[in-house]
């Protein structure tokens, strides 16, 4: 796969799984996630390394949701119990919950990432949401950002914490789409991690023989 087709399909995937997570889908989202088009580019994401079994669990559950008589407003019921209820009712979506950091100092941190990537958070969401991370991470890399700004931000602000997200969603709801969800993006983040940290060392190997 050529460099740009990889930093177009790494672009795509974070901002397709930020659109998903940031608020319950409507009959529109959910006719688009029933097409041919979209079921195929699905599917399509068991080609990356390390994904082909996190695919077909959220293949499963996608397909279960679209079998609901009403399927939208179940669809929406499973969102707000998941993520919208106040802690420990529900699993935070938000960053600055997590050990790793404080919200007050993680929010500041992202207003200023998002000022500079041109981003500004919709609907007053609070800019340490999963899915604004997400949509931030996906612009870094449609920019083409260095290999080291991509790596910092996903590093220590996304996986510092991710997987105890993954984690807390799927003991609540193992089968469920958004827990189905949230463990792919996860895993897929993952092996994009340990992608960068290749680049970052093929660069590091190609200078230190100059």
């Amino acid at each position: 796969m050529q460099h740009n087709q990889i930093y177009q399909q790494r672009a795509a995937i974070y901002q397709w799984f930020s659109q998903l997570l940031f608020r319950e889908l409507d009959d529109k989202q959910l006719a688009s996630l029933e097409n041919g088009d979209n079921r195929a580019w699905i599917a399509s994401l068991a080609a990356i390394p390390g994904l082909s079994d996190e695919v077909k669990h959220f293949e499963r559950s996608l397909a279960r949701v679209l079998r609901r008589e009403s399927r939208q407003l179940e669809l929406a019921a499973d969102f707000a119990s998941l993520f919208l209820l106040a802690p420990p009712a529900s699993v935070s979506p938000y960053a600055g919950h997590y050990p790793h950091t404080t919200t007050a100092a993680e929010r500041r941190q992202m207003n200023v990432l998002l000022v500079e990537q041109g981003l500004v958070v919709r609907a007053n969401e609070p800019s340490d949401h999963i899915a604004v991370q997400l949509a931030l991470m996906a612009r870094m890399v449609a920019k083409e950002e260095t290999f080291s700004a991509q790596y910092y931000f996903l590093h220590h602000h996304i996986m510092c914490w991710a997987s105890l997200l993954r984690d807390s969603c799927l003991a609540r709801d193992e089968e469920g789409f958004y827990s189905r969800a949230v463990s792919l993006i996860v895993r897929f983040m993952r092996e994009d991690e340990q992608y960068l940290e290749s680049l970052l060392m093929d660069d590091f190997y190609l200078s230190s023989q100059h």
